[in-house]
Parts: structure tokens; C-alpha cells; sequence
């Protein structure tokens, strides 16, 4: 395969050599924009950057790492390995690599910093999904840019990017109410993570601007005190017409326990959940769901970290993403 240039990436674009190397460099003196075009059309151009001669000059890894808790991926269908896989994509257009180290239950409570910062193989961190509050304190005191992905913490100076878990929350309740349903459960572990609650005080405020009574029964966990996923849900002795799960992962395995009873979905029972992953279109019937829009989320973490590592005093503070509900064929209408 040739080897293309960076006269030949400014040249398909007219433009100067000099701006095509700040660009790929991360260097001042060139506009947002017209860096993420350039990186745009050198990936497509097949153009790679020799990480290790840059290291060698600039004391850089160009690495990232990429935390994830063991909670989070115990099997190969784990929602949070697709977005990892989107995120060393997206860095790959930086000329960066993404390192993944899962974090395992044990190191957790230990609070051992993980093995990517000791080494000092990474420039800089994201971490994906929320562990425990105890951990995220000993890695906030690490000296190395980071952010929070798919979560926050209220009193932290972390960075984070999240879904607009509020919003769609209250928006996914909404259409329910909409379609008739009055008694609606909520289906997550409020107190396990940000999205969880946040997803549940949209729920909340979805049922008090309707005039309904949150019934604590219609609350239901579904992960231990860890934060891994229970194996078995415990359903409400008068059942809901409709839940409201947090993710897809546990709508389908509502869907698939209400089923074993006999309750057919959306016949008797209308389950709608959160994430758009594998688990919303696999399930009978596919789950109507809200897609947080991980492309943009992706993006945006990639372009905060790598700023963050040129300037690591600047900061971004919580940037939420919109997302859009996706109707399927998990949601009955009772007018």
C-alpha cells in the first residue's frame, strides 16, 4: 500500500502542509474545524501517524485508556464493549489508541489505580460507566487528565458526558401516559448510578405532571448492593400495565420472565427500556427504546480527552447529548 503524505492530505484539500501537521499534531493554530476535517480526510486517505516517533519527540504515549468495572461486562453481549470498540474507533482518527482495562471487582474494593496509570502507558483516561464512589475518589487524586463517560458525580470536578437522562426519561414516561397507561413501574437500582436516577426523576416528573401517585411498590431493583445484575426480578404482586426499564439488558429480561408467567407483551403488559443496544431488537417483541445518540457521545469524549491532554487545566464540566425515542413493537395503546 503507498504511503500517503502530508503533502498529499494538503494538497486534496488546498491547503498548507504546515496546517495539515498541527492538525495531526494537536498543536495550536489551527481551527476545530478544520482539524477534525483534516483527520477526517487523512483516516479516509489512509494515512497513519508513527506513534512512536512522535513519543519519542513530544514524551507522549498516545495511548488513552479505557476503565471499564467488571460489573459492567460480564458476558460478551455487555452494552459497554460495543461503545469502547466506538470510542478506539473514533481515537484512531486522532492517531491515538484506546487501551481498555477492565476493572475488577476486587481491585475495586481494594482501590487499586489500574494497571495503564501505574505503567504510565496512557496520556489520559475515560472512564466508562460508573464504579463506586470510593474508587472514583482515589482516581480523581491521579495526575492525569480524565473523564467520566455515560455518568457524573454531583461534587466532582471530573468532566463528564452523559445522555440526557432526565429528558428522556420524563419523554419515554410521557408517551406512555400518552397512550393510556396510568400504572407504570420503574425498573433500576436508583442509587447505583446517575443515569439510573436521573432516567427515574424523569419517570418521577413524567407521573407528577399527570396527576399520578408514584406507588413504591412499582420501584423495582435490579442489580445487587455490587452493582451487578440480578439474575432474577421481583415483580410487583398487582402487576402495572406498563415498565419503564432502565436499559435494554433488563427490559429483556423482564420481557423474558413476564413471558415464563404467561403475560404476553404488549397484549397484557408494555415494556419499553433505555440504550438501543442488542438486546432492543433481539427481544419478542422488539423493545421501544431511546437511542442516546453514542455517536455524538463518542465524539465529543474523544475531542474533550484530547483537549484536555493539551491543556490540562481546561475545563468542560457536564455536557449532556439529546437523544430520540425509538418506537417498536413493545407498547400497547389503552384509549
Amino acid at each position: 500500500m503507498k504511503k500517503v503524505s502530508m503533502s498529499e492530505i494538503a494538497k486534496e484539500l488546498g491547503i498548507s502542509k504546515v496546517s495539515v501537521s498541527k492538525a495531526l499534531g494537536d498543536k495550536d493554530g489551527v481551527s476545530e474545524e478544520l482539524r477534525e476535517k483534516i483527520k477526517h480526510t487523512a483516516q479516509n486517505m489512509g494515512y497513519r501517524i508513527n506513534n512512536s516517533a512522535r513519543s519519542l519527540k513530544t514524551d507522549r504515549q498516545y495511548n488513552i485508556g479505557i476503565l471499564i468495572g467488571e460489573k459492567f461486562v460480564m458476558d460478551n453481549e455487555a452494552y459497554y464493549f460495543s461503545v469502547c470498540g466506538e470510542i478506539t474507533k473514533k481515537l484512531d482518527a486522532y492517531g491515538t489508541s484506546g487501551i481498555m482495562e477492565i476493572i475488577s471487582f476486587e481491585n475495586e474494593k481494594d482501590k487499586i489505580l489500574p494497571r495503564v496509570y501505574n505503567e504510565k502507558k496512557v496520556d489520559g483516561i475515560i472512564v466508562l460507566g460508573q464504579l463506586s464512589n470510593e474508587y472514583l475518589t482515589v482516581l480523581e487524586q491521579m495526575t492525569i487528565p480524565m473523564i467520566y463517560f455515560d455518568f457524573y458525580r454531583q461534587a466532582s470536578k471530573i468532566d463528564s458526558i452523559v445522555a440526557d437522562n432526565f429528558c428522556l426519561g420524563y419523554q419515554l414516561t410521557d408517551l406512555l401516559i400518552e397512550r393510556g397507561h396510568k400504572e407504570i413501574a420503574y425498573v433500576g437500582s436508583i442509587n447505583a448510578t446517575s443515569s439510573i436516577q436521573d432516567r427515574y426523576l424523569g419517570y418521577y416528573k413524567a407521573l407528577i405532571e399527570n396527576n399520578l401517585k408514584l406507588n413504591f411498590d412499582y420501584i423495582i431493583d435490579d442489580r445487587d448492593e455490587c452493582g451487578k445484575l440480578l439474575e432474577e426480578l421481583e415483580l410487583p404482586k398487582n402487576m402495572p400495565t406498563a415498565f419503564v426499564c432502565n436499559c435494554d439488558r433488563v427490559a429483556f429480561t423482564l420481557i423474558t420472565k413476564l413471558k415464563s408467567l404467561g403475560i404476553k407483551i404488549p397484549e397484557d403488559v408494555s415494556v419499553v427500556g433505555f440504550d438501543n443496544s442488542l438486546f432492543s431488537t433481539i427481544a419478542d417483541p422488539k423493545i421501544t427504546t431511546v437511542d442516546n445518540n453514542i455517536e455524538k457521545m463518542v465524539s465529543t469524549a474523544v475531542k474533550v480527552i484530547s483537549k484536555k491532554i493539551n491543556n490540562p487545566q481546561k475545563t468542560y464540566d457536564r455536557i449532556l447529548v439529546p437523544g430520540t425515542i425509538i418506537e417498536r413493537d413493545s407498547v400497547k395503546s389503552l384509549n
